[in-house]
């Protein structure tokens, strides 16, 4: 696993932890995990394209 794949998978694991510490928070938290795993996503699917390449 690359070291930006490890980096989102740490910050949604954060935002999992801050929606315990402040669950009035949790639709902003939300939007930022479905982003972590967006960015996530996007890594995978570029690094899938570089090694056809």
């Amino acid at each position: 696993m690359s070291a930006a794949n490890e980096y989102c998978d740490r910050e949604i694991t954060k935002c999992k932890e801050m929606i315990r510490t402040w669950p009035h928070e949790r639709a902003c938290l939300k939007r930022l995990i479905k982003g972590w795993k967006r960015t996530k996503q996007q890594l995978q699917q570029s690094s899938t394209v570089e090694k056809v390449l």
